[in-house]
């Protein structure tokens, strides 16, 4: 992993920084001992890009244009399969000895992320399938979900913030772009399709969720369309330390619903065999009449 903070030592924390970890694709052919193969120049995983920048930015109408210019730049320039933004504490590069500190804020004011370990939570955006007795003992191996074999992962997002963006299979999964805005049709959600991708803005300007606030309605609006896409098993949010109750969990998974509402139904499992009709094909976006084509 690379970062380029503005700090210039490891406890304190940067006011701007970008974080980028690239992915690991074979440099040749690789037959397993177990018999699957992985050819020459396939990923193992997705690559991972991460940048903040002071809340005062996002205070003023030009400042937000530059937040909202980059985001724009990065979903042109790269095929993103999923992401968030919105507001978040900053830790140092030590990240591990503020957990705590990150934690308790993020308990108090809903619209803040936890996303100092958000590198080790990228993969859940990455689906993967195979074939063979387990993950440890497979006979084929596949990047994406490969109709008729075991599902290895099905695929996630973290959940939902100001901005939610999604890539071309969970855009599918709810039924493709024109199904989605018409789920999200209402003056204060704002959905663009840039690049690959669908970005979806709940409210002018990001909400800190301050208990005397409530919750953030508009997230809780945009969460009730795409809660479904979370993970029903989501694991915990920081490094597992078991003096630290908060790393645990079902922490972890009560902090991740809160935007759901009370009477909100299970999430579904996903399968563990993949379903023949979600095999991924190069898809051609609808739009509603008046608005931009996404593509030349």
């Amino acid at each position: 992993m690379q970062t380029f903070p503005s700090s210039t030592d490891q406890d304190t924390a940067a006011e701007y920084s970008i974080k980028t970890l690239t992915g690991i694709a074979a440099d040749e052919d690789y037959v397993s001992p177990k018999g699957w193969t992985a050819s020459k120049g396939q990923e193992s995983g997705l690559s991972y890009l991460k940048f903040n920048v002071p809340m005062d930015l996002v205070t003023t109408e030009d400042g937000i244009t530059q937040y909202e210019g980059f985001l724009r730049y990065v979903c042109e320039k790269l095929v993103v399969h999923g992401g968030y933004g919105g507001l978040a504490p900053i830790l140092a590069y030590s990240y591990h000895r503020y957990a705590l500190h990150e934690w308790a804020l993020a308990k108090r004011f809903s619209g803040l992320e936890v996303d100092s370990t958000a590198h080790l939570q990228s993969q859940e955006y990455d689906p993967i399938s195979y074939e063979g007795e387990s993950l440890d003992h497979m006979t084929a191996f596949y990047p994406g979900l490969h109709p008729g074999a075991k599902v290895g992962r099905w695929g996630f997002i973290k959940g939902v913030s100001w901005y939610t963006i999604l890539g071309e299979l969970f855009v599918e999964r709810l039924g493709g772009e024109a199904a989605l805005r018409k789920a999200l049709d209402r003056p204060d959600i704002h959905i663009e399709h840039v690049g690959s991708s669908l970005l979806i803005r709940a409210g002018d300007f990001p909400r800190l969720g301050a208990p005397e606030e409530g919750l953030p309605e508009p997230y809780v609006f945009v969460n009730s369309v795409l809660r479904v896409l979370r993970d029903p098993k989501s694991d915990g949010l920081n490094l597992y330390n078991p003096d630290l109750r908060h790393t645990d969990t079902k922490n972890a998974r009560t902090w991740t619903a809160r935007f759901d509402l009370p009477d909100a139904p299970p999430i579904p499992e996903p399968p563990t065999i993949v379903p023949y009709s979600v095999e991924h094909k190069p898809v051609r976006h609808s739009v509603p009449d008046g608005s931009p084509c996404p593509e030349a």
